[in-house]
C-alpha cells in the first residue's frame, strides 16, 4: 500500500517518489495530468500525449493535495495556470464563477 504524506504547503509526496504532475499548454485552457517522480519527468511524459494544436508546455506543477484525492477519486480537475481552482474556495466565490460562465454560455 503506497504511503504518503502532505507537506505544510499542501502538497503530497508518496513514499515511493511518484507525485502527480499538472502540466500546462501555451494554447490550451486544461492541464494534462501525469504520474511523475519530477518536475522534468512529468514534463517528458506529457509530451508524449501532445496533440495538435496543444503548442508547447508552458509549466509543470506538483498537484496540490485537494486535487490529489480528486484525481485518486477520477474526478477532473479543474486548475488555472495562475494556480487557482474554481472546484475550491467559499460559496460566494463559486457562485461568482458560475454566475460569470452563465453571461457566455450562449456563446459555448
Amino acid at each position: 500500500m503506497e504511503q504518503a504524506s502532505t507537506s505544510p504547503y499542501g502538497y503530497v509526496s508518496a513514499a515511493i517518489g511518484y507525485m502527480y504532475y499538472l502540466v500546462f499548454w501555451e494554447r490550451r485552457s486544461t492541464a494534462t495530468v501525469v504520474h511523475a517522480r519530477d518536475a522534468a519527468q512529468a514534463r517528458r511524459l506529457a509530451f508524449k500525449q501532445k496533440k495538435k494544436g496543444y503548442g508547447s508546455i508552458a509549466s509543470a506543477r506538483r498537484a496540490v493535495a485537494a486535487d490529489v484525492a480528486l484525481i485518486r477519486k477520477g474526478s477532473w480537475v479543474r486548475r488555472r495556470r495562475n494556480g487557482t481552482s474554481p472546484q475550491f474556495g467559499s460559496a460566494k466565490q463559486k457562485a461568482a464563477a458560475r454566475s460569470l460562465r452563465s453571461a457566455y454560455r450562449s456563446w459555448l
